[in-house]
């Protein structure tokens, strides 16, 4: 299923971007990022509730790790759930700036199981 309007795949300029802070998160160049990079990465800005939310949204194999590919796919699935190249791009940069995460609506959640309903 190549192409079409819900593609995963990222232009080349947005996926040198999307590597480009995967890059600046993991400071040990291991080429994955754990959560301690994350906590290092945003400091004081509630390091720890964006690394939550972050390893909740990314880390399918939930080892604690987030490997490359993981991170690339995770973008891939915003753009095929509704969201622009733009409004990706703009939330990459933010997240280069020090912003927080940002939790994307109706993406599928990749825990089905430990997701609690909000009453």
């Amino acid at each position: 299923n190549m192409g079409g309007k819900n593609s995963k795949k990222l232009s080349p300029d947005l996926h040198a971007k999307v590597v480009a802070v995967f890059e600046t998160i993991d400071t040990d160049k291991s080429h994955t990022i754990d959560k301690e990079e994350t906590l290092k990465f945003w400091q004081s800005n509630y390091a720890k509730l964006n690394t939550n939310a972050l390893f909740d949204s990314v880390d399918k194999n939930n080892d604690g790790e987030i490997q490359l590919d993981e991170w690339i796919e995770f973008w891939g699935m915003v753009k095929s759930s509704g969201y622009s190249e733009e409004e990706i791009e703009e939330e990459l940069d933010n997240l280069l700036a020090g912003g927080s995460w940002v939790q994307f609506d109706n993406m599928p959640k990749i825990h089905g199981k430990g997701v609690k309903k909000g009453d």
